[in-house]
């Protein structure tokens, strides 16, 4: 019977370690890429805490008055550019149940 209760413990700690390798949560890092003749572009790449990349999801843009400014999917270098907007605004990265992510314009470099 100890035998029994060893092996399930093993057998759970084992469970455990495995779900913990397997969470991970979104990453976006943004910064603006100044052009005079095209205007300021705002360039986000998007990607993983295990440092995966995060191709195809979902990045919308919103104004301070929550409005829509930007919307659509990161291309397959993870990357997604927009024009920069006017005022305060904030840019919502959602890859998933569980792994959406918000950063205000606060958090892009070079602004």
């Amino acid at each position: 019977m100890p035998s029994m209760l060893r092996n399930t413990g093993l057998f759970m700690l084992l469970l455990l370690m495995s779900s913990l390798s397997w969470a991970h949560y979104p990453v976006l890092n943004c910064h603006l890429s100044q052009n005079p003749t095209s205007g300021d572009t705002v360039i986000c790449s998007a990607s993983f805490s295990d440092k995966s990349l995060a191709p195809n999801v979902v990045i919308e843009v919103y104004s301070e008055d929550d409005e829509v400014v930007s919307q659509g999917r990161t291309n397959d270098d993870s990357s997604y550019r927009f024009n920069r907007p006017q005022g305060a605004f904030f840019i919502l990265m959602d890859a998933g149940p569980g792994h959406a992510l918000e950063i205000s314009n606060e958090e892009v470099t070079g602004l």
